[in-house]
């Protein structure tokens, strides 16, 4: 395998928002629906959006508290935050731990997909738990297994990674691109477990914890399987040591596997967990 440029330029966002927002963003926009309606925002309140990315969450936010509510994006990613559609949706570049917002500030904070891919999701959840008004209600989402009721049909969806791995055989480690993946997503296979993100939550010292899943289906285009599927830090990461050319013959390559192992469109599924609890204390102070 060609040995990896020094920069780590890969693990932005920056590179593929184009493919994320006309992909990724639409996939997640159900999943950020159930989470804002689960946190409920109050009309007026203020809403933080913690690693927004384009901003599906934040945008719900903004249709729940209504023109005198205060909806605020953060996220690491500079050019993923330029892709938030709404105007009215306040942008600031920060992540947690370190946000830069004072104790008791907001009615609710949401984390869509983020606290997996954090190097430490306690000071991640006890950041978002400090800014948070007592009372106030805190969400999050993961990819995980649901583990109750019938099995979930995702036969199809598997074919498409499989195909895309052996395509990723030909042209690089697979135990390699495996590693690059589960540093990204450190906790990715820790919350797949639903008594874990309940325990996390319960150590931010956050209460009336409820935990649920659900899955979403939906179908792609092998086109837009494939560009998604760019997004991931498999493909970040190999487009980098790849370059421009050999990048190209492994697209096509990927591409023409997945026309000979599954339907055009795919049918794909996603399985997520949600989080929600809430922050003690006694009654909502004033705000300024």
């Amino acid at each position: 395998m060609p040995t990896a440029p020094d920069h780590d330029a890969w693990r932005s966002y920056d590179s593929v928002v184009d493919a994320y927002s006309r992909v990724r963003s639409e996939r997640n926009a159900a999943l950020a629906r159930d989470l804002v309606a689960q946190v409920a925002p109050p009309f007026t309140g203020r809403v933080l959006d913690v690693g927004a990315g384009t901003g599906v969450a934040a945008d719900v936010a903004l249709l729940a508290t209504g023109t005198d509510g205060v909806v605020v994006a953060i996220d690491p990613s500079t050019a993923m935050l330029r892709a938030e559609r709404q105007p009215t949706v306040l942008r600031a570049a920060a992540a947690a731990p370190g946000l830069p917002f004072a104790d008791a500030t907001f009615d609710r904070v949401v984390a869509n997909l983020v606290i997996a891919h954090v190097p430490d999701y306690g000071s991640v959840l006890a950041d978002m738990a400090r800014v948070l008004l007592p009372n106030g209600r805190l969400g999050v989402t993961v990819w995980g297994a649901l583990g109750e009721g019938p099995p979930v049909d995702d036969t199809q969806d598997r074919a498409a990674h499989d195909a895309w791995t052996t395509a990723a055989a030909e042209f690089a480690s697979i135990d390699d691109l495996d590693a690059i993946a589960a540093a990204g997503t450190p906790w990715e296979d820790f919350f797949d477990d639903p008594a874990n993100l309940r325990l996390a939550l319960d150590a931010a010292g956050l209460r009336h914890i409820e935990v649920g899943g659900r899955a979403y289906r939906y179908r792609l285009s092998l086109d837009d399987w494939l560009t998604g599927q760019d997004t991931t830090y498999r493909s970040r990461y190999l487009r980098q040591v790849l370059g421009d050319d050999r990048w190209t013959e492994f697209r096509d390559r990927a591409r023409a596997l997945l026309g000979a192992s599954v339907p055009d469109p795919v049918e794909c599924v996603d399985e997520a967990l949600f989080a929600v609890a809430t922050k003690p204390g006694g009654s909502r102070r004033d705000r300024p």
